[in-house]
């Protein structure tokens, strides 16, 4: 499998950024997936209109015209969009799936941002034969099994998730989190962990680091402006944690993922 392109888009609302990522287009060649993360809107995909949330995958086959939609957007969109093409014969069976599924889009569960993220990081470092391995796990993932009918929801999950996109320039912790959805820290972080794999507290880290991440590339913030804008301790604690989080310290992230 191999990764042509991939884009992360962080919070788009309008003017020339959404001009450039909100033209009807389609590729020649190769699938897309627009994974979104936060925000409201709709997709144009061959005519058909469909609702943009978060956690919501959608794919468009080779030749097919996808766009989305300037005056639907009603809240600010992030996203992921990655370019691939099946290497044949080697991924007969992956776009034979892909030829087979029915349905245009489908929920994803929410640490799959984070693996789509990886994904992202490791085309944009040059490492295609991880790309293309981790982008092949994550389509038999989504395309290789039956998909739930109505997929299983926790109303505090998607609460938490919300109240952290909402939050994610606060110092927000557990207990915090806890007390405004009206639950125990224990339960929450109980219930938390068995649907994202992670503690609250982890993923709404790795959400801050997401977000500076995009930041640092489109932006000529310095370090410390970033980390303070994140409700970070201090620009130390802030390299510290971007680092764990993806293996490059902040200036050495924005070198390496800053498009000319």
């Amino acid at each position: 499998m191999r990764v042509m392109d991939a884009v992360y888009v962080y919070k788009l609302i309008g003017g020339n950024k959404l001009a450039l990522h909100g033209r009807y287009h389609a590729h020649k060649e190769g699938y897309e997936f627009h994974l979104f993360l936060e925000g409201s809107g709709s997709l144009l995909l061959n005519h058909s209109r469909y609702r943009i949330e978060g956690n919501r995958l959608f794919l468009a086959a080779p030749g097919e015209f996808h766009s989305i939609l300037p005056e639907a957007i009603t809240n600010h969109v992030s996203y992921y969009a990655i370019l691939f093409e099946p290497e044949l014969p080697a991924d007969f069976e992956i776009t034979r799936l892909l030829r087979n599924h029915g349905g245009r889009h489908l929920a994803t569960e929410p640490r799959e941002r984070f693996w789509v993220g990886e994904l992202f990081r490791l085309h944009e470092k040059g490492n295609a034969k991880a790309a293309g391995h981790l982008l092949s796990s994550l389509l038999y993932r989504w395309y290789g099994e039956p998909q739930p009918e109505k997929p299983e929801k926790n109303e505090h999950i998607n609460r938490a998730l919300v109240l952290m996109e909402k939050s994610v320039k606060e110092k927000l912790s557990t207990e915090l989190m806890a007390e405004k959805l009206g639950i125990s820290k224990e339960h929450f972080i109980r219930v938390f962990r068995g649907k994202t794999g992670v503690s609250p507290l982890q993923y709404f880290t790795r959400l801050k680091i997401d977000a500076a991440g995009a930041f640092l590339t489109d932006s000529n913030l310095r370090v410390g402006a970033v980390a303070e804008y994140f409700g970070f301790e201090s620009p130390f604690h802030f390299s510290n944690v971007f680092k764990k989080h993806t293996g490059l310290a902040p200036k050495d992230y924005r070198k390496t993922f800053r498009r000319v």
